[in-house]
């Protein structure tokens, strides 16, 4: 593991390739032999290497640094009910191998252990990268993981309640693994990768089978003290409960069963499709459109509130139904927005598709890693 200076250093490095030593420490406010030291620890750690000289107006050449993306790889996982995605990646989350597969139904633990375990270790041999060059491995779940912990405290989908699953994994594979909820580490990949780079304070909706939100807060993605920030399916927007089967299911939360994909196929399963499916056929349906509006403005009013909680300076839609529908949905709650938040907030309402799609998860997941690990 990294210090905090040292990976301070190796994220200017990587940022700003063939940057000098003399710079790294006007940037960071320390002395210049101190950065020469922790450069120096960084190179022998084989993450940085000197890639040639700069001539300068006065004196010696300044000698620059690059970053090497392939001192290290990490392996990255999403795990779903009955869906299994892995990719193994450089320390700049170029992806080089990845595959998909079926889980088996109401899969045991242990056998969840095994079959993590067995397609980790024949994926790393296919691509000849022996463990010693294996960072970690991040694993992003539906469900509440412990912020300190990593324990999963609850993830219905794979059957998961107060389980190690970090810990079961990592005595397998003698490797290191975090394990992280899957709506956060997908905001982390957007953080690093999409449309939310070089922001600090973004609020991410995250609308897909179920739903989910994420707060970056001063560059971080806030986990609450338990691990439970983030819940926006629970989020409460009828005090009066007019529709009282909405609080029945303790699996997903009222406002999931206004809008969501689980929702949308509940609600219309005399149609036989799926909620994307659903979803195209608003346009022609009145009495689709109307259920549809009123469940996202029920989303907007959730939104409006978390925007006068945290004043983000962007909200980042997410998941297969956010962003594949982004356009329908946008207007949608835009409108809503300016209805019922204060005129002062209308023109620091920034609305924006997230931009990472494929592998969104799996990457926030290696990021994690990199962040515990490399403080990168």
């Amino acid at each position: 593991m990294l210090t905090e200076l040292e990976g301070s250093v190796l994220r200017l490095i990587r940022d700003n390739p063939n940057i000098s030593r003399l710079d790294i420490a006007k940037r960071l406010g320390v002395s210049k032999p101190v950065v020469t030291n922790v450069v120096a620890r960084l190179i022998k750690k084989g993450l940085v290497v000197e890639s040639g000289t700069e001539k300068v107006k006065l004196g010696r050449p300044k000698i620059t640094l690059q970053f090497v993306p392939d001192a290290w790889y990490c392996v990255g996982i999403e795990l779903e009910e009955r869906y299994f995605e892995l990719i193994v990646t450089d320390l700049t989350g170029r992806v080089i191998d990845s595959r998909e597969e079926k889980i088996p139904r109401s899969i045991e633990p242990n056998h969840l252990v095994s079959f993590c375990k067995e397609k980790v270790e024949r994926t790393l041999e296919e691509n000849q990268l022996p463990k010693e060059k294996i960072l970690g491995v991040g694993i992003g779940i539906a469900g509440m993981v412990d912020p300190t912990s990593r324990v999963v405290r609850t993830a219905p989908a794979i059957g998961l309640t107060n389980y190690d699953l970090a810990f079961e994994i990592s005595q397998e594979l003698d490797l290191s693994v975090i394990v992280v909820n899957r709506v956060k580490a997908a905001a982390l990949a957007e953080h690093r990768l999409g449309a939310a780079q070089g922001f600090q304070n973004v609020l991410f909706v995250f609308i897909d089978s179920g739903l989910g939100c994420a707060v970056l807060l001063d560059g971080k993605i806030y986990e609450g003290f338990y691990g439970k920030a983030g819940e926006f399916g629970w989020m409460i927007t009828d005090l009066d409960r007019s529709e009282p089967e909405l609080y029945e299911e303790e699996s997903f939360g009222p406002l999931a069963r206004r809008f969501s994909g689980h929702a949308i196929i509940k609600r219309f399963a005399n149609l036989g499709l799926n909620g994307e499916d659903v979803l195209r056929l608003v346009t022609h349906n009145e009495e689709l459109r109307d259920c549809l509006e009123t469940g996202l403005k029920h989303i907007a009013a959730a939104v409006a509130n978390a925007v006068l909680l945290f004043d983000p300076q962007l909200i980042i839609l997410k998941g297969r139904i956010g962003q594949n529908h982004y356009e329908d949905i946008s207007q949608i709650l835009l409108s809503t927005l300016k209805e019922l938040l204060p005129s002062q907030f209308h023109e620091n309402l920034n609305l924006s598709r997230g931009q990472v799609e494929r592998f969104d998860v799996a990457l926030g997941a290696v990021f994690a890693v990199q962040q515990r690990f490399m403080r990168l």
